[in-house]
């Protein structure tokens, strides 16, 4: 089962976060504070999921994980406004402070994305509503986690090709995740 992990190096906000997700339906399987936590985690739960963190953990900055844990897990990084860096290629990111629909929405993207392919668009008509639903996800993307249009098209890219399915079953996972 994929698993929902949060590391933050604030305990406090860590099980706020945590609390909104478990409300949301999710199975959170751990709460770490540092970036050490976080890989022994995912070295013991091969199985992949969503971290939820925040740019600096207590031991490290959190934007070099993706490259060291890769073994299924996608990023939401939960951003402060005034973080002038960016978060890794391939990442997703919220602005705080959080809405609690929009951090819902993002990680039930994130796990559906993870499930099994979908049926593809067969006619020419459904191929048009493909396209349609590409340019919808890429918009939504771009609202709701600041992506630029060019960064939206690749994690629906890059999203699809690691799935071996099509761009356009991808982005109706993304609009009705």
């Amino acid at each position: 089962m994929s698993s929902v992990v949060v590391a933050n190096s604030n305990p406090v906000y860590a099980k706020k976060i945590a609390a909104v997700l478990r409300t949301g339906g999710f199975y959170v399987g751990g709460i770490c504070e540092s970036g050490a936590q976080l890989m022994d985690f995912a070295n013991r739960h091969y199985l992949g999921g969503v971290v939820v963190t925040s740019v600096k953990l207590k031991d490290m900055s959190a934007v070099n994980l993706p490259r060291v844990i890769r073994r299924g897990y996608d990023f939401l990084f939960v951003i402060d406004p005034r973080f002038s860096g960016g978060e890794p290629e391939g990442c997703i990111s919220l602005r705080m402070p959080l809405n609690r629909m929009e951090l819902v929405a993002t990680v039930g993207m994130f796990l559906n994305l993870a499930v099994a392919p979908v049926s593809a668009p067969r006619s020419e008509e459904d191929g048009e509503k493909g396209e349609q639903a590409i340019r919808r996800a890429k918009s939504l993307l771009m609202t709701r986690n600041h992506l630029t249009e060019a960064q939206a098209h690749r994690f629906i890219q890059k999203k699809s090709m690691d799935a071996g399915r099509k761009m356009a079953e991808t982005a109706f996972i993304i609009l009705n995740g």
